[in-house]
């Protein structure tokens, strides 16, 4: 499906990403979930949500299962981790569980992850994505946190 990149301030997408394609809204369903309540959806469905009132910031939670031989095509590794068989291929970082809640080793990694995914998601984006200041902010394999590149 063709994508917009927006980067609208009220879109909480890394681009602002809209589809390209005018949707019917008389066929729309609404689902009016209650707090504490979440949506489960395949990601081709057509979805959204009106902007968020509430005081705290909506999350949005995406899994994705795939098998090890799948891989970045410019290169990056991904970040996963392995929940059946073996990964032998190398195209993947795996995952490494942290020893406490918020513990700093924890916490770089997951940032140097993030730097990673979002060069892949913002390459040849045509404005400044969400959370892109952390991309750009120092050398693209500096470690969280050092000076050490790498």
């Amino acid at each position: 499906m063709p994508h917009t990149d927006t980067f609208a301030e009220t879109n909480m997408l890394s681009r602002g990403q809209e589809i390209a394609v005018t949707v019917n809204e008389d066929e729309a369903i609404d689902l009016v979930l209650a707090p504490g309540e979440m949506s489960l959806h395949h990601v081709l469905i057509f979805h959204g949500s009106p902007p968020n009132r509430a005081s705290y910031p909506r999350i949005g939670f995406a899994i994705r299962y795939v098998p090890p031989h799948v891989h970045q095509l410019d290169g990056t590794r991904g970040s996963a981790t392995v929940v059946r068989g073996e990964d032998t291929t190398g195209h993947w970082e795996h995952e490494r569980p942290p020893v406490s809640d918020l513990y700093p080793d924890a916490v770089a990694h997951h940032a140097a992850v993030v730097d990673r995914q979002l060069r892949t998601v913002l390459r040849g984006a045509g404005g400044k994505g969400k959370l892109a200041a952390t991309v750009t902010s120092r050398h693209p394999t500096q470690r969280p946190g050092t000076d050490d590149p790498g």
